[in-house]
């Protein structure tokens, strides 16, 4: 992260000044940056183990988990918010670890769906426990109400991002 950018302290700068909104939109993108990478790594911190996936891992596991269907490779680019080749890579990655189970789709013939095989299914659980386990320990000190507010100013937050795309 730049150091050029204002911390949230840095309010003096913010206050009356005519591009003030550019500077709002900068503390705000690196407050949420930064919140984002600390809940992150504290929680993968916590998450280690021998045999246990990584955050990102279980995230894109998530993300099959979820789909009846199987998951597309466009699914999981979407869910994970990255582009379609590295979402297939991932997926690549993830089906010779053992985890996925790849078959073309019934429907669409030029499409593949991923499931989870029954050892990332297990996989899933045991890291989707002890990540439930991590968050709650690192957000156990948390003031639910802010929590709770933060939630929702994010939501208004993203539905004005989803109106620009």
């Amino acid at each position: 992260m730049s150091a050029n950018l204002p911390t949230i302290s840095d309010t003096s700068a913010l206050r009356g000044d005519a591009s003030s909104h550019g500077f709002r939109a900068r503390e705000y993108f690196a407050a949420l940056v930064r919140h984002e990478t600390d809940v992150w790594n504290l929680v993968e911190k916590r998450m280690r183990g021998e045999g246990v996936l990584s955050l990102a891992r279980l995230e894109v596991l998530r993300i099959v988990e979820a789909a009846p269907m199987g998951a597309r490779v466009q699914d999981v680019a979407t869910g994970a918010g990255t582009s379609i080749a590295a979402a297939s890579r991932l997926l690549d990655r993830l089906a010779t670890d053992g985890l996925l189970e790849r078959a073309s789709d019934p429907v669409d013939r030029r499409s593949v769906r991923s499931t989870l095989s029954p050892q990332g299914r297990d996989a899933f659980a045991t890291a989707d426990e002890r990540f439930e386990r991590a968050l709650d320990a690192v957000l156990s000190n948390a003031d639910a109400a802010a929590v709770a507010d933060g939630i929702a100013a994010l939501e208004r937050l993203q539905s004005t991002l989803g109106a620009r795309r």
